[in-house]
């Protein structure tokens, strides 16, 4: 579509919301994919500002990401989230399955603006027909190209001249920023990343934040001294010079309780802290006694609105995809299948375990080079991403318990004993097969679930590799050695790397970056200029765990509560799997040869000896009696209890006045009224009397009770008909004065 529209000159742009698609950066690579130019494709912060200049905005299936509630509403749960300015366009057209809300569970007041058209439909038939209105446009490859080269040209000419006037800005940007952030070295030598980027920066800086970055902190990562001092930062020497010239201080690693003591009080640490651990409430502690406000950036609560900050799912992308280059270079293999003259090779076969941000990159990156994708996930609602990407999704037979069901949370439930014993059999089963396994399951604060056991490692054929990306946290592979690669048995090489974001430095800083610059703008109201802890923001109030020398940690369960309906489905970065133990079972429900458990023998035995009794001692008018009060239980027990509760009103309605009758005819059983009332309260459809007739005195019990029946069987016939009356109103069709 783009291609026909661009062929007679119209100038076309993609716009790219920095969550949109089923993972962080997911929309990129389906652009890239789909051949979409690079340089007509522009990220939110670019495009916003033209909107105003376009005379057409296509939305293609977004929802939250492109909702004015966001900026105009205060009282929205999105308020103050990064959209798509869509609405200042000339004319929207929104393309889209349903009117159904998004994941943030409200509803979209751009689909009602006087400018916006909806098209409802599915996406793939709905650009069909427009292609079909474009059918009499041919595209001219040479126009094409030549507007491709224009636009090409005169973006390369835009950045030069915006380059230009922030270069000459620069001084004065510096001389009226209100807030300093240090960027110093990660002390741990293996850690290549870098919590802020050149190009970040110099969007901070025209906010009104300078960064102040030690000498060096970037080299590892490709960012050298020279192009952070390019765009306005500065540059310290030492450590501890940037600590006594910044307000606020940024990590991409947990810090050490030394780094803690060299901050000064009223100082702000954002950094990872893992505060459910014990080591993270040590750090907690210690921030509190130095008069540090601590905020985790692993702690950021999973609502729409703080998805552009979410540290742990941008690092996990690039962990999964960095997954499958570590495993395709120690495989050693063909991943895609080849047919040559030297001869014919089969496309490898990666199991992903664990549907995730991670696994989901990691399904994504395989399928691209070739291979044949298996994943599994507890939760059935992933099961349409993964065939999205191209993946096959594996499902258990099991009977008796909802499989993938979260409650809500987000993570799977707990487990029976059978359902995990079933789940080890189908990863052993698929590891005779497999040559890749890659998991993914990594549950902060807590060690990862064991999923691949011994039995199906020996299982896998030599040179098959398992990649653990949980080796942090102990590993889901019971053979896995935290940060070590080794070859088992001489046959299977498990790779235990805890470091694969760092391998990819550049990229992660860059991601990574991006997540603090959307946190340092919520943290800094524009209206403000200053660091504002507003713990009245939901966002805020779930990562802060020190502030003013108080411990704010946990923060109240509504925090991480989405608005989103049940239905929706939910942040996918993590899963999780727990068995528990099978309650002992008691005495009674052991079964005998297999045929009947000892209670139901018991439970036979005791009935046969009451009877019995009643044979021989009751009189022959109660056992009568007793025979109709069972006989009633019975059809009640149909009548009611089986019924769906939907379909209560309609037929209590009529069934209740029909019982009214009944005890009407039964007023007189005078000796077995009582019996017939309670039967009236407890039962409610069918009520039964005596079968013999009686007369009683007046005002004695059974003339008090046979009065009290007449009343509640006269609620029950009137009130049962005038239900009945006006639900049958509801079907009628009134037709001009008359229904």
């Amino acid at each position: 579509m783009a291609t026909r529209l661009r062929a007679p000159g119209i100038s076309v742009r993609f716009a790219v919301h920095p969550v949109a698609g089923r993972l962080p950066g997911h929309m990129n690579v389906l652009l890239a994919e789909a051949k979409v130019p690079y340089n007509i494709t522009f990220s939110m912060d670019d495009i916003n500002s033209e909107f105003s200049e376009c005379d057409l905005a296509i939305v293609l299936g977004a929802n939250d990401i492109v909702n004015p509630s966001a900026q105009t509403d205060q009282n929205s749960p999105i308020a103050g989230m990064p959209v798509l300015q869509v609405w200042k366009a000339k004319q929207t057209i929104c393309m889209k399955r349903s009117l159904n809300v998004g994941y943030a569970g409200i509803d979209n007041s751009l689909f009602y603006m006087p400018n916006n058209s909806m098209f409802l439909g599915d996406a793939k038939t709905t650009l069909e027909q427009l292609l079909s209105l474009l059918s009499t446009t041919t595209p001219a490859s040479d126009d094409n190209n030549n507007t491709e080269t224009t636009d090409l040209e005169s973006q390369q000419k835009k950045i030069e001249e915006e380059s230009t006037a922030f270069f000459e800005q620069i001084p004065d940007l510096q001389s009226i920023a209100f807030l300093k952030v240090g960027i110093c070295k990660e002390i741990d030598e293996r850690e290549k990343r870098v919590a802020m980027v050149p190009e970040v920066a110099k969007s901070l800086l025209k906010s009104g934040i300078q960064i102040v970055i030690e000498s060096g902190a970037g080299d590892n990562a490709g960012f050298s001294n020279g192009s952070y001092a390019t765009v306005g930062c500065q540059i310290k020497d030492t450590a501890r010079e940037v600590y006594d010239t910044s307000d606020v201080i940024l990590k991409i690693q947990a810090p050490t309780p030394n780094e803690i003591d060299v901050l000064g009080a009223g100082k702000t640490l954002i950094s990872p802290i893992s505060p459910q651990t014990d080591a993270g409430m040590e750090l907690l502690h210690k921030a509190r006694d130095a008069g540090i406000n601590l905020l985790a950036v692993d702690a950021v609560p999973r609502v729409s609105r703080a998805q552009n900050m979410d540290v742990l799912s941008s690092q996990a992308k690039l962990a999964g995809y960095r997954a499958v280059v570590e495993a395709s270079n120690a495989y050693q293999r063909f991943l895609r299948g080849e047919v040559t003259s030297a001869g014919s090779f089969p496309a490898a076969k990666v199991l992903v375990i664990g549907c995730g941000v991670a696994g989901l990159a990691a399904i994504s990156a395989a399928v691209s080079l070739g291979a044949v994708v298996r994943a599994f996930d507890t939760r059935l609602d992933c099961k349409e991403e993964v065939e999205s990407l191209g993946g096959i999704f594996l499902t258990l037979n099991f009977n008796g318990e909802e499989e993938g069901d979260t409650g809500g949370t987000g993570y799977a439930k707990v487990m029976s004993d059978e359902f995990y014993k079933k789940e080890m059999n189908l990863f052993k089963e698929q590891a005779k097969e497999v040559n890749i396994i890659i998991t993914t399951t990594a549950i902060p604060g807590r060690r990862a679930p064991i999923l691949l056991k011994k039995e199906a490692v020996d299982n896998l054929a030599p040179g098959a590799i398992i990649i653990d990306l949980a080796a942090s946290t102990g590993g889901n592979c019971e053979l896995t050695r935290p940060g070590e690669t080794h070859l088992y048995d001489n046959r299977v090489t498990i790779i235990g790397a805890t470091d694969l974001p760092s391998r990819m430095a550049y990229q992660s800083s860059y991601m990574y970056a991006n997540n603090m610059q959307a946190l340092l703008e919520l943290l800094c109201p524009k209206d403000e200029r200053k660091l504002v802890i507003n713990m009245e923001d939901s966002v805020i109030r779930g990562m802060t765990c020190v502030v003013d020398n108080t411990i704010t940690w946990p923060p109240p369960p509504s925090v991480n509560q989405t608005h989103a309906a049940k239905t929706t489905t939910q942040k996918k970065d993590d899963f999780l799997i727990v068995h528990h133990e099978r309650k002992s079972s008691s005495v009674f429900s052991k079964r005998i040869f297999d045929l009947t458990t000892i209670g139901e023998v018991c439970t036979i035995i005791f009935l046969i000896g009451f009877f019995i009794v009643l044979g021989f001692f009751a009189p022959v008018s109660f056992v009568n009696q007793l025979l109709y009060f069972i006989l009633a239980g019975f059809l009640g027990s149909y009548l009611i209890w089986d019924v769906e509760p939907a379909l209560f009103s309609p037929l209590m309605s009529t069934s209740n006045s029909l019982s009214g009758k009944d005890l009407f005819v039964s007023l007189r059983f005078c000796s077995y009224l009582i019996l017939t009332f309670q039967c009236a309260i407890f039962l409610g459809v069918v009520i039964l009397g005596g079968i013999l007739m009686a007369s009683s005195d007046s005002g004695s019990a059974t003339n008090v009770l046979g009065c009290t029946a007449i009343f509640v069987s006269a609620i029950n016939v009137f009130g049962g008909f005038a239900v009945s009356y006006r639900m049958l109103l509801m079907f009628k069709k009134e037709t001009k004065g008359t229904s």
